[in-house]
């Protein structure tokens, strides 16, 4: 992917956050922030889809039977495990 490209799809997933943002209509962000009830829920979301990645689809033998099903596979694992990592240090940093 070019500069360019990855410049345009980073505005276009933050366009979209927006407008789901937008959707949601009148909610108090504070809920989610680091540290809140919000932000542990959206970390243990993290990671019961990790460990069902790592379970259900990982390990499944259509995944294991292609070589492109299992690297995408493992890409999704990898970075739900990079989101769990990102909102865990922010949530519990103190």
């Amino acid at each position: 992917m070019t500069d360019n490209e990855t410049s345009a799809a980073d505005a276009d997933r933050e366009q979209q956050r927006l407008a789901d943002l937008a959707e949601m209509g009148d909610i108090d962000l504070s809920q989610y922030a680091p540290g809140t009830f919000g932000c542990h829920e959206a970390m243990h979301t993290a990671s019961v889809m990790l460990d069902m990645t790592d379970d259900q689809l990982l390990l499944h033998p259509a995944i294991l039977a292609n070589p492109e099903f299992y690297r995408l596979a493992g890409e999704v694992h990898e970075a739900l495990f990079a989101l769990y990592q990102a909102i865990g240090e922010k949530h519990l940093a103190d």
